[in-house]
């Protein structure tokens, strides 16, 4: 009887997923909110204006380090 030996793999990734699509929804719903009238980011003074853009490119960043250590 011969053994097979297995090795399994697990996804310690899942987190930066999960961040990632929170990070993009976020920026989608910023995007969204300002162009109704209601800036979600006013704190930030001038550079209120780019934290959709901020939050969607860290965002597909997280789901890409998640998807290239698979």
């Amino acid at each position: 009887m011969k053994k097979i030996k297995v090795q399994e793999k697990t996804n310690n990734n899942g987190v930066f997923q999960v961040l990632g699509m929170l990070l993009i929804g976020f920026a989608i719903i910023d995007f969204a909110m300002s162009w109704m009238g209601t800036n979600l980011t006013a704190f930030l003074g001038p550079l209120s204006q780019f934290t959709p853009l901020a939050a969607g490119l860290v965002g597909a960043m997280f789901l890409n380090f998640g998807n290239k250590s698979e």
